[in-house]
């Protein structure tokens, strides 16, 4: 297991850490300049980490788009432990570097608890890019699984109106920077978690069906 994943981190290569380590320091700086102006915290680890996390996923994580997925999907053992693996490297390195700017921003600016920080990040960065990475078993095309996420990220972020709407509360990705007091963000967190186990529910369900085609034409 540590060969494969030092094998997977010599394919995804030093520019995805050169631009991690980029971001994450362009937040670091906004948290110190910033002000009052915005609401820092849900804008950056709510509504863009997890974008950047699903960017990661769907760039550099990439599963059929990847020039051997024919040989891996045909002769490897488990596809899905592949997907997985890719995934969990990506997603990881990408929630590392979150983690890295909520302890420095905090420093600049206290606002909220660490533990919030987490919480507020990672269910709407596991749903995003969970939906990249089966997006990213369905289709072979470049960029078209990352593209789709961020149509999906942009359109939530212009529909904040649908909060309007009973019970669209429990399920709107970025409830804390549309709504910051609503009182059930905490089970809107656990619901979107929810629904990002599903995705991997799909994935797990879809991956024998098209490791059995491929290798079929073995």
């Amino acid at each position: 297991m540590i060969r494969r994943a030092t094998s997977e981190l010599k394919i995804i290569g030093i520019n995805f850490f050169i631009l991690s380590a980029a971001f994450t320091s362009a937040l670091i700086v906004l948290s110190a300049i910033a002000g009052e102006l915005i609401p820092f915290y849900p804008v950056s680890f709510e509504v863009l980490f997890p974008f950047f996390a699903t960017i990661a996923v769907g760039e550099w994580g990439k599963t059929r788009a990847d020039s051997n997925f024919d040989i891996i999907a045909a002769q490897s053992g488990s596809l899905f432990h592949w997907i997985l693996l890719r995934y969990v490297i990506t997603f990881g390195i990408s929630s590392v570097f979150a983690v890295f700017c909520m302890v420095f921003s905090s420093a600049l600016r206290y606002e909220l608890p660490l533990w919030e920080l987490l919480i507020i990040y990672f269910p709407p960065a596991f749903f995003l890019s969970s939906l990249c990475a089966l997006f990213g078993i369905h289709h072979a095309g470049e960029h078209i699984a990352t593209l789709s996420c961020g149509i999906l990220w942009l359109i939530v972020l212009l529909t904040r109106s649908v909060l309007g709407i009973p019970g669209a509360e429990y399920i709107y990705l970025f409830i804390r920077y549309a709504e910051e007091q609503n009182p059930v963000w905490l089970w809107n967190k656990c619901i979107v978690t929810a629904m990002g186990f599903s995705l991997w529910g799909i994935i797990y369900a879809l991956h024998r069906n098209i490791q059995g085609a491929y290798r079929m034409h073995i």
